[in-house]
């Protein structure tokens, strides 16, 4: 198994995608981070109200808007802070639309090229091959969190001109949470581009995903299920996409345990479907 993991992870780390991928989320980060600071810079004290208000769902709208938007979550007269920032891209899904990219450009790679033809008859059950690609994208998320992290505390000393992490308790704790979120976020990926086997479409519904494009899906569920009696009852809030959009940046101890919750059932049932498909497969 440890032989399995080493070898996913120097695939991982030799595979050109990995660095065009970060090299533009860095890109993006920068160009986005200053438009942000010059829109900040210009808006009025009501106008910051309004967006904070609406940042942190307390104004009144529809938080899966279908898109993805960025919002930041600062209050009127406070400095814009890395913990900010990192909250309104992870809410928006920019950072979650790189990682599914990344998880079906990977996770298919060495069916297409034909790779796995080479070291699936040398193992004794192929599903630990999932499970050390699995082990593989848990380190690529964790290491594009940092990354980001890393980039957006520079952005924000060279475009707000301060550098301000926030609430260290808090941020460490959304930060531990999220990361578990995406890495169920990126098992859904790659469950997908498994069983479909195809990177069209795995991308396809990968990316529709992250623009909350399944609301429209969820919203269905919802009507069919209240026609059995069952009131106020949203699909999203058991997803992982809602539980990534949901999470408060001050989030009391049920909301964690719900979301690492959440996160550990989906990454049980994708790994599951994974392993079960590749190992019946042929391939």
């Amino acid at each position: 198994m440890l032989n399995m993991i080493r070898m996913e992870l120097y695939r991982m780390f030799k595979t050109k995608s990995l660095y065009v991928i970060w090299i533009i989320l860095t890109a993006g980060i920068i160009f986005t981070t200053y438009l942000g600071a010059e829109e900040w810079k210009d808006y009025t004290m009501e106008e910051k109200q309004e967006q904070y208000e609406y940042a942190t769902g307390q104004r009144e709208g529809d938080q899966a808007n279908f898109g993805m938007s960025v919002t930041i979550p600062t209050k009127p007269g406070d400095d814009v802070s890395v913990f900010d920032l990192f909250y309104a891209n992870i809410k928006g899904k920019f950072i979650a639309l790189f990682m599914v990219i990344f998880a079906v450009l990977y996770s298919t790679a060495d069916l297409t090229s034909g790779f796995v033809k080479n070291i699936g008859g040398q193992v004794k059950d192929r599903r630990g091959l999932i499970l050390a690609k699995a082990v593989a994208l848990f380190v690529y998320a964790i290491l594009t969190i940092f990354l980001y992290i890393g980039i957006q505390t520079v952005s924000n000393g060279i475009f707000f001109e301060k550098v301000v992490f926030g609430p260290w308790k808090e941020f460490f704790a959304y930060i531990a949470v999220q990361i578990l979120l995406h890495f169920a976020f990126v098992m859904v990926a790659m469950c997908i581009a498994i069983v479909l086997r195809n990177n069209v479409l795995s991308m396809v519904f990968a990316v529709c995903m992250c623009m909350n494009t399944l609301t429209i899906f969820y919203s269905f569920l919802d009507k069919m299920i209240s026609r059995f009696g069952v009131k106020n009852f949203h699909v999203i809030d058991y997803t992982v996409g809602g539980k990534i959009l949901e999470l408060a940046m001050n989030m009391s101890t049920k909301d964690m345990g719900n979301a690492l919750f959440i996160a550990a059932a989906f990454t049980i049932v994708t790994l599951t479907i994974c392993s079960t498909v590749f190992q019946k497969r042929d391939i």
